[in-house]
């Protein structure tokens, strides 16, 4: 009976294994206390960030919760230290991008209560978590008392700087150069130009690992209207809450019943405040965007020559107007296939239309109403001035609401496709990416839209295609090869166009 009680060999080597292994915990844990960098474990997307360390410029544009300051404070600790401990001694992405020297940051964000909350609270600043026990010898204090200014045993400073205190006093920023910039939080254009002008010397790069709340031209600046535009040297990625696996389904599902769905796609899904409102959400770019060049067309700008051309024409006396060109072929899809974007004089830009139009089968250009406004010393107008040089024009729609409700109609369309555009429009789906709701208005902010006007007077008349024997041009204002115009009539109250197709 003495010897059921007595316990096993067995039984004896586990109890010391699970002894051993709660001292290995626990020793794990005293040295993530001391130097807690080598124990952060980046999420997929968080690992692409700092592997893309060598990247001059890098942008994670993320929703609320996903873990993009964890991150942001981890690279810094990083540069501060002179190599990511998290990369193994012989992974490249351990000192990518990092100088081999002393550095020196600056962390911009919002407040001194966020540099407190994120980096230097005792309890919870990432500061004193991620880096070394006692590798930071010294932390500075400004006038109000927060922190401002970490200096670390090898010599790397960490600056901090706050919207707010630039707004107080925007030259404040000038006078220092960095090794790195990370900007935590949305910050004034200028506040980031002044700042900027630091990394020159230095040769240094910068971050941003933000919420999209505000400052659209911080999305410009990594999705410009011109792709060749691009930052040499940079890198993006999207992210949102639902990637950070540290969160529970019911947590996210808690805080997404308390915000409205504009708000939801960018505090979940980190799209741009501004641009969360987007009019034409149905446009999809893996649906109506060309990979490659239209069967038969021998460039993105260049469609067969019995293709039928639709143009569009909306000007502005100070900014650039905007030209927007349509072919449709036999199989009855419009391709948007051109575009001018130009300030220049209505006789230079007949001239340019005409240019490209030179030698094809296409239609009276469609022109705003706006353009038929007489000068009141002269009496002359756009409309005037494009015929003179050879272009005559007719005038589009106004129904802007109807146009707009009919493109999302289009674009809504799967079989057969409604619309589809080629790659090199870059102004036209620039505007299609932030052509937005006021969120106060509920109308169509009247900004960045030239290409957006231009696409729904062309799309509001369901261009076809027509076979002619011949499409003369200049065009001539009482017959158009087997179209008849009816110029009496003034068409801008209404949907249907200013010419019928025999």
């Amino acid at each position: 009976m003495t010897d059921l009680l007595e316990p096993s060999i067995d039984d004896i080597e586990l109890t010391q294994l699970q002894s051993r292994q709660l001292e290995l915990r626990r020793r794990q844990l005293d040295l993530a206390k001391r130097f807690g960098l080598l124990y952060y474990r980046p999420y997929p997307k968080q690992d692409a960030f700092h592997r893309a360390g060598g990247a001059k410029h890098r942008m994670y544009r993320a929703g609320n919760r996903s873990g993009k300051s964890t991150m942001g404070a981890a690279e810094d600790c990083s540069w501060l230290l002179g190599y990511r401990p998290f990369f193994p001694k012989s992974d490249p992405s351990r000192t990518a991008g990092i100088p081999q020297h002393a550095n020196k940051g600056l962390v911009i964000t919002n407040d001194w209560d966020k540099v407190d909350e994120i980096w230097t609270s005792h309890e919870t600043g990432k500061i004193w978590k991620y880096l070394p026990d006692g590798f930071v010898t010294s932390a500075v204090k400004n006038h109000a008392g927060a922190i401002d200014t970490i200096i670390c045993a090898n010599g790397s400073v960490l600056r901090f700087d706050t919207v707010e205190s630039f707004k107080r006093s925007p030259y404040g920023s000038e006078s220092s150069d960095w090794d790195f910039l990370h900007i935590d939080e949305p910050c004034p254009r200028d506040m980031y130009v002044a700042n900027a002008r630091g990394l020159i010397d230095r040769g240094g790069s910068d971050w941003f690992t933000l919420t999209p709340l505000t400052e659209l031209w911080i999305n410009d600046m990594f999705f410009p209207e011109n792709p060749k535009d691009l930052l040499p040297s940079a890198w993006c990625e999207i992210g949102s809450t639902y990637d950070n696996p540290f969160l529970t389904k019911a947590g996210i599902a808690e805080f997404e019943a308390l915000i409205t769905e504009d708000e939801r796609q960018c505090r979940m899904n980190g799209l741009p405040l501004e641009l969360a409102g987007l009019v034409y959400k149905e446009f999809k770019k893996d649906t109506h965007l060309f990979a490659d060049v239209p069967f038969g067309w021998s460039g993105f700008n260049n469609p067969p020559k019995d293709y039928l051309i639709y143009t569009a024409i909306d000007t502005h006396p100070r900014t650039p107007h905007a030209v927007l060109f349509i072919a449709v072929g036999p199989s009855g899809l419009p391709i948007v296939y051109d575009e001018i974007f130009l300030h220049t004089s209505a006789t230079e830009l007949a001239s340019l239309i005409l240019a490209k139009l030179a030698g094809r089968n296409y239609l009276p250009p469609k022109c705003e109403p706006a353009a038929w406004i007489e000068d009141p010393e002269t009496g002359a107008s756009l409309a005037q001035a494009f015929t003179v040089a050879g272009l005559p024009v007719h005038k589009a729609s106004k129904a802007k609401t109807h146009g707009i409700l009919h493109l999302k109609g289009v674009f809504n369309q799967r079989s057969p496709k409604g619309l589809m555009l080629v790659p090199t429009v870059h102004r036209t789906l620039w505007e299609l990416a932030r052509y937005s709701y006021d969120h106060k208005t509920n109308q169509p902010v009247d900004k960045d839209d030239h290409m957006m006007e231009c696409l729904y007077r062309l799309m509001i008349n369901n261009p076809t295609w027509s076979a002619a024997d011949s499409y003369p041009g200049p065009i001539g204002d009482e017959s158009f090869g087997n179209v008849t115009l009816n110029p009496a009539r003034d068409d801008s109250d209404v949907v249907d166009g200013d010419m019928t197709l025999n």
